[in-house]
């Protein structure tokens, strides 16, 4: 194995040990020495590769949300809805995103904890430096299954062609993503309402708003 190979190998296994660890224990809590002992190197070796802590963090996010997508993708393609209306596309596919806290509350949670970390060490502040993997990716050019979704509604006339539907596609990730965060935080609101169900009826709000309602 080259020097370079060796050197890819150790970078993917710090972030997989280091995403372990943010999630489990938290951010502010993991140390790098932490995130070093889980991948059998030393704090100095690591500092080789990254060069803060934020990078790490930034470097595990990106690996979050790229496992995310992958298991969305996963259950999209399982839930087979080639054959449905736009609307009821775009219907099933808020109602998959919706249901990350539930399969994965802890990684939910780590979301927020990194935006707060990324962005107290400037990482987050302006286009290109934000964690450019997290949905939403910028409508004009995404490939999603919620745009392809969109798209199509919009030509079978189950999307209103007349509505926004790029503010609405942000903003339908965004405000999932948001109660999601709430939820894991575990605020009044989360913990005096039934959150499936209040997961479900965002999810139809949008649904709502994409047919024009």
């Amino acid at each position: 194995m080259s020097l370079e190979e060796i050197r890819e190998q150790n970078i993917k296994l710090v972030v997989e040990k280091a995403l372990y660890c943010f999630r489990e224990h938290g951010i502010e809590k993991t140390k790098v020495m932490d995130i070093a002992k889980a991948a059998g190197l030393t704090e100095r070796s690591i500092f080789r590769y990254f060069e803060t802590k934020a990078d790490i963090v930034q470097a595990a996010a990106y690996l979050f949300w790229s496992q995310t997508l992958e298991r969305v993708s996963g259950e999209v393609k399982a839930a087979d809805i080639g054959e449905m209306s736009g609307i009821d596309q775009v219907r099933k596919l808020l109602s998959v995103y919706s249901n990350l806290y539930f399969d994965d509350p802890k990684g939910i949670r780590f979301t927020l904890d990194a935006e707060v970390a990324l962005y107290n060490a400037g990482k987050s502040l302006g286009r290109d430096k934000q964690v450019i993997n997290r949905p939403p990716e910028p409508y004009e050019i995404s490939s999603s299954p919620l745009v392809l979704a969109i798209h199509k509604g919009l030509e079978d006339g189950t999307v209103n062609p007349k509505g926004d539907v790029k503010e609405l596609y942000y903003n339908a990730y965004d405000s999932i993503l948001g109660v999601m965060q709430r939820i894991a935080l575990g605020t009044t609101s989360a913990t005096d309402l039934d959150n499936r169900a209040r997961m479900r009826n965002l999810c139809e709000m949008f649904v709502m708003a994409f047919q024009g309602g």
